[in-house]
């Protein structure tokens, strides 16, 4: 009998045990939920470079409903735009932290070689221009961010169908 009583004792200490170890990795865990982000868009690409993460998402903004300082909704859906598409760059550094303070430049290429230069703004703790990519096809994307003391430099394709 006091064998029984001794394995249940045991087997009830690791379940409190096994339950703490849970709920601290669970506390830990706060703000690390990969399937819920705050970017703006889908992503487009990623890239490493000289150590940072680099990466862009993308949004049309002719599919987004806005709402208005007003707090009106205004459906965007159909707008003629000059330029409708919504390109993010989210950047982080060596030590997975992210990049608040720089400037982001980008060109784009369309597939007939017309050019597009913008400068990005800082907003949402990324980089964020607005482009024309209405015309179907593959863009070329080029980057320039200067940092403090670091420049660094990316390119990748995108197709818009």
């Amino acid at each position: 009998m006091k064998k029984i009583i001794e394995l249940i004792l045991t087997g009830l200490l690791l379940s409190a045990l096994c339950t703490g170890f849970v709920f601290a990795a669970s506390s830990n865990m706060k703000g690390h939920d990969m399937t819920k982000s705050d970017k703006i868009g889908d992503l487009i690409h990623e890239s490493m470079v000289d150590g940072y993460m680099l990466s862009y998402y993308l949004m049309d903004l002719r599919e987004q409903k806005a709402t208005g300082h007003s707090g009106s909704s205004h459906d965007m859906t159909g707008k003629k735009m000059d330029k409708p598409h919504h390109i993010m760059l989210y950047i982080m550094d060596k030590n997975h932290k992210p990049v608040l303070k720089g400037k982001a430049g980008f060109i784009i290429k369309d597939a007939d070689g017309t050019k597009q230069k913008a400068m990005g703004m800082f907003m949402s703790k990324g980089f964020g221009t607005t482009v024309d990519m209405k015309k179907k096809g593959v863009y070329t994307v080029l980057t320039k961010v200067i940092l403090e003391d670091k420049t660094i430099k990316d390119s990748f394709t995108h197709e818009m169908n």
